[in-house]
């Protein structure tokens, strides 16, 4: 079975491109669908920050929203040696 993971083609945080490579379906139709359920019927933004936070980055690390989530390697926060 598959895992998601949000990807590296990404606009805001990976997630539409990380669900159109799950889903295998082009990441302009999902981008196109996550709005017209966002601003047109709704849905709540919560839903996507909550996949941005929740959803592991391919390279390993899970880094969500504002870089919280998951570790990183070697520890440290990644941006000094520490």
């Amino acid at each position: 079975m598959n895992n998601i993971y949000k990807s590296n083609n990404r606009v805001i945080a990976g997630v539409c491109g990380g669900l159109a490579e799950y889903f295998r379906m082009e990441v302009t139709i999902v981008r196109i669908i996550t709005f017209i359920l966002v601003f047109i019927y709704g849905l709540s933004i919560w839903v996507y920050i909550i996949l941005w936070i929740i959803m592991p980055s391919r390279g390993g690390s899970n880094r969500g929203f504002f870089g919280i989530g998951g570790g990183s390697r070697g520890g440290g926060c990644g941006k000094c040696r520490h």
